[in-house]
């Protein structure tokens, strides 16, 4: 994990609590649609919400958003979206399977930010360091500290999910398992 940063800058954009997955997440007659189909569900991602939010992000920025985000089913074509455009997420709360869901997509996310709602506001410039769980609100300076992500899951987000953690770990084994001198 030596060459992965583990600390991402970029404007948040603020949630409240209690947020469905097939609901405010991604609708879930879009994910039926076009379940694999990034670009076709793109313009639907949060907008029971916020309308057209995937125009007003940039790769690098924060999801923010209170308790029980992503609660529900645990489909995951929002979670493909938001990987898609690059998004960070931080929440008070998350469900287990929705948790799991986010950290094979690659999305660097932390899921235990008790609080965090009150310190941001939409639009401010945020900070965080995964490894050591050090939060910082650039705009107004406020800071919390909150509990480090496991050091194995986060290696997995930064490397972008599980398939390229996977395939790292494969080529690594396939390097000591090779024979010298064929």
């Amino acid at each position: 994990m030596a060459n992965l940063n583990t600390v991402l800058r970029g404007r948040c954009h603020k949630f409240g609590h209690d947020l469905y997955t097939d609901v405010q997440v991604m609708p879930y007659k879009y994910g039926a649609l076009y379940p694999f189909d990034t670009e076709k569900l793109t313009p639907h991602l949060f907008e029971e919400v916020t309308p057209d939010f995937h125009k007003k992000t940039q790769p690098g920025d924060f999801v923010v958003a209170g308790r029980n985000f992503a609660q529900g089913k645990s489909h995951i074509q929002g979670f493909l979206v938001m990987a898609a455009l690059k998004l960070n997420l931080l929440c008070e709360s998350m469900p287990y399977k929705s948790y799991r869901a986010v950290i094979s997509r690659g999305i660097a996310v932390h899921r235990r930010c008790e609080g965090i709602s009150a310190l941001v506001n939409d639009g401010d410039t945020i900070e965080m360091d995964y490894a050591t769980g050090r939060f910082l609100n650039v705009t107004t300076g406020a800071t919390a500290q909150y509990a480090p992500v496991q050091k194995d899951l986060l290696e997995t987000m930064l490397l972008g999910g599980t398939g390229p953690m996977l395939e790292r770990w494969r080529d690594a084994h396939l390097n000591e398992t090779a024979p010298s001198g064929a």
